[in-house]
Order: C-alpha cells, then structure tokens, then sequence
C-alpha cells in the first residue's frame, strides 16, 4: 500500500477543531516561523541550525511547499480560525521502508506554547489522519529530555517505542525516542474513551454560491433588464 499525500491533504485541509482550522503550507508562512526562531528554547531540541536570517527560513518553507506539492508529504498550517493567525506547522511524511507507516512532526509558534493549543492540533491531526487514509501507524520522535514533546505524544495516544541515532542537518549525532500509535490501538482508544470527536470535516460543496439564474428567452432578458 502506498500513501497518497495529495489527497490526505486535501482532506485534512477540511478539519477544523474548537478554535483551529488547517491550511496548506504556504512561503508567507516562514515570515512567523522566523520569528518563532527567534525564542532559544524554539531551536533547543530542532535538528536544524539556528536559522540567521528570514532567507533560510524562507528556502525551507520554499522546500517544504515543493515536496508537498510533488506528493512527497502532506504539510499544513494550523491557524486561528477566528482570525487566521498563523500557530503552528504540522507534516505527515513517509516512515523508513514502511509504505504503510507516516511520521508526524510540528512545530508551534512560542505564542501558542500555552492554552493546550498543541494537544488541540495533535489530537486533530492524528485523528484525522487516521480517518482520512489508511495509514496503519503513526511515529513520533522527540529528544527524551524535551518533556513538552514526549507528553504531547502520550497525551495523543503514541507510546514509546525505540531509542534511535539520527543527525542533525550539520552532521552532529543525536539520539532521540520514537513514539508509536497502531491504528488497532487507536481504535480501541477511541472506543474505550467514548468521547465526541477531536474535530469536524467540512464537507465538500458547503460553501458553493448559488448561481445566479439565467434568462432562457429574450423575453427574459428583457424582464430582467427592466
């Protein structure tokens, strides 16, 4: 089974939660990522450098928009549904050989590291991934001693897997604990907690505009132009 990106995308880009709606990633998105860059504790635990200026910021969205649009990963933004400010970036991507397995990742603007508004995206793109393909595991991996992000994954239902050695995009080796979820585990979560949904799906065609009739004669046209 191959996982199609593209149309994960445009599913998810219908979910919406309480107070977050998802978008595509865009390159107007790295101005408030740049930002975000600028908190220390932002770039702690990222496997890339520090970025200097708004330039490098601007050439990994850049990239980020290309892969997504050649189907190489599903990228979105959340933002504020009531005013569309931009709070976070969160990709699905394919995990090692697994065809059926995605990795997940997000990063979350410093403004928003506060109001539960990471466990609100999390539960809504876990959840909606799994309804939206068929992806038969989710994997997350974080530094141990980042305990914001170990939490975040326990708290969407992934449990701790492997310890692996990865690099950083300077060559420096860092070990970092995977998180795992099943789509069987996910279920039974789901099943056990009976709780109403993380989130809501537009449907498609909800927000067509009714067309405006068109005369069928000249004798119309006319009625209408008088």
């Amino acid at each position: 089974m191959v996982l199609d990106f593209p149309e994960l995308a445009d599913r998810l880009e219908r979910a919406h939660s309480r107070r977050l709606a998802l978008r595509p990633v865009s390159l107007s998105d790295a101005w408030p990522l740049f930002q975000a860059t600028r908190n220390p504790l932002f770039n702690k635990h990222l496997l890339w450098d520090r970025p200097d200026d708004e330039q490098a910021v601007l050439q990994r969205i850049d990239a980020i928009v290309d892969a997504a649009r050649r189907g190489r990963m599903t990228a979105l933004s959340g933002v504020l549904k009531t005013t569309g400010e931009w709070t976070a970036l969160f990709r699905f991507q394919p995990y090692g050989s697994e065809p059926a397995a995605m990795e997940m990742g997000v990063w979350v603007h410093d403004r928003f590291w506060h109001g539960r508004y990471s466990l609100e995206l999390g539960r809504l793109c876990v959840d909606a991934a799994f309804d939206s393909c068929e992806v038969k595991k989710l994997v997350g991996a974080s530094a141990p001693e980042n305990r914001g992000s170990c939490h975040l994954m326990r708290s969407v239902g992934m449990s701790p897997a492997s310890l692996v050695t990865r690099s950083t995009e300077s060559g420096q080796p860092v070990v970092l604990q995977e998180f795992a979820l099943l789509r069987a585990d996910w279920v039974a979560q789901k099943k056990e907690a009976g709780e109403a949904g993380s989130y809501a799906s537009v449907p498609k065609g909800a927000a067509r505009i009714a067309a405006a009739p068109q005369p069928r004669s000249w004798q119309d046209r006319e009625d209408m132009a008088a």
